[in-house]
């Protein structure tokens, strides 16, 4: 037998239990409210009752047969459900008020089980419909999203909050000042911000040249380096140009790496190199043009293994629905990292790019309003970093000038990274680093 020919899974008696059981006890129906919704009920007439019930309470009428026919009635729905007849029946079918939880657990439950073949046949759907793998992993990916069960489960009392509170400051106590989140690797920053914490949104936003993926990167491989697992999603360069830039993190010229000019003692300096870095539980991917869900998708599944940093270099090169305008489509990019990053329960790193406005200021320190396309995505963050390097802006540096008033190489070295935002800690901090250009890397001074 075909599965389209089997009833969707359904609990009738449940649905008119907890409908009349909301007549028989008001208080029955903010219990239900808290576990299901209407669009839970299979039958229709039982949605529209259930909105309509909710609508009464919201207006703190009584919901009983006489005002549950009267609302019905006004919005033209009453001879829909069944008329006043059906009301009265509903009224004397519950068998009692105070197992309603119960009945509201077996629709919910029928609910999911509808959701899951629904998305399972779209997943099928989209396999014969050509649209590719990652789509039709991405439709099951949300079967998973609808067995969270109990999502609409009441907050905890103000005590038990407190408890937890206590525990969570004795932790820091104990700690004696360690770090409390994930590394970035510089220590100024590590102590101005307290780390990377779980559900952070953090976006590391610049003009170009000013060395954005490569802290990025650097940050990435030091959270590598402390045993944790990262994932790197990289639209601008491809899985190779990242290795090469990270393994000239470690003491190798880039340069030299990039035009395969290696001495003896640097070949055997970048092989052991990329003995340490094949330990890593660092993950890249580097599809091009990738999307929200795709992220969603692909971070999910490694989180099932193992995932604390996820990485993602840089938003205005991700897929932007063609429904939405870019501004409002990188709003909902940034909204949707920073719920990814809260139910993941990991930091979450997006580099951005700032707006060609700050290169026409006599001040070329990037500001908060400086990032480009969307408003949003400073709304977002919980933190906003700028890698900030003056001599990008240098002339004398641009033709290499050094002489009694400017040092090239001193200048190139010069640079900070600014947290121009944090929720839980100072902002508009300037935290003084090193450039070291030839090696990819911000360092400590």
């Amino acid at each position: 037998m075909t599965p389209d020919r089997h009833l969707p899974p359904q609990s009738i008696e449940a649905e008119m239990s907890i409908l009349g059981g909301a007549f028989v006890e008001n208080d029955a129906l903010d219990t239900a409210r808290a576990i299901i919704k209407a669009d839970d009920f299979y039958r229709e007439a039982h949605r529209i009752i259930f909105r309509t019930m909710a609508g009464l309470a919201d207006r703190r009428e009584p919901v009983d047969l006489i005002t549950m026919t009267d609302a019905l009635r006004a919005s033209g729905a009453l001879e829909q459900v069944g008329g006043a007849a059906y009301l009265a029946t509903l009224v004397d079918y519950v068998p009692m008020a105070a197992n309603i939880g119960h009945y509201c657990r077996i629709v919910k439950e029928k609910a999911q089980e509808r959701r899951i073949i629904k998305n399972a046949q779209e997943a099928i759907q989209a396999v014969f419909d050509g649209k590719g793998i990652e789509e039709a992993a991405s439709i099951l990916e949300s079967v998973a999203e609808v067995g969270s069960w109990p999502r609409n489960s009441m907050p905890p009392g103000m005590g038990q909050v407190i408890i937890e509170a206590v525990k969570r400051i004795e932790r820091r106590h104990e700690a004696k000042g360690k770090l409390q989140g994930l590394p970035y690797g510089l220590d100024d920053l590590d102590k101005a911000t307290s780390g990377m914490h779980p559900g952070e949104l953090i976006i590391i936003a610049g003009r170009p040249s000013m060395g954005k993926s490569a802290f990025a990167g650097n940050v990435a491989g030091n959270v590598c380096k402390e045993g944790k697992a990262a994932m790197l999603f990289t639209l601008e360069m491809s899985r190779d140009d990242v290795i090469d830039r990270l393994a000239a993190g470690f003491g190798v010229k880039y340069q030299n790496i990039r035009s395969g000019q290696l001495q003896e003692v640097e070949w055997h300096y970048l092989t052991k190199t990329m003995s340490t870095m094949s330990k890593w539980s660092l993950f890249i991917d580097d599809t091009p043009g990738i999307s929200l869900q795709e992220i969603r998708s692909k971070a999910r599944r490694q989180k099932r293994e193992r995932l604390d940093l996820l990485v993602i270099d840089y938003l205005q090169l991700m897929a932007i629905p063609t429904k939405e305008s870019r501004t409002q489509g990188l709003g909902e990019i940034s909204r949707g990292l920073k719920q990814l990053a809260r139910e993941l329960g990991i930091p979450i790193i997006a580099l951005s790019q700032l707006s060609r406005a700050v290169d026409s200021r006599t001040d070329k320190r990037p500001m908060m309003n400086d990032l480009r396309d969307s408003g949003e995505i400073e709304q977002d963050a919980d933190v906003i970093l700028f890698p900030y390097r003056p001599a990008a802006y240098c002339s004398q540096c641009r033709d290499r000038v050094t002489n009694a008033q400017h040092d090239y190489r001193q200048h190139q070295a010069k640079a900070e990274i600014i947290i121009e935002k944090q929720r839980a800690g100072e902002r508009n901090v300037s935290i003084p680093v090193a450039w070291i250009g030839q090696h990819q890397r911000f360092e400590a001074i």
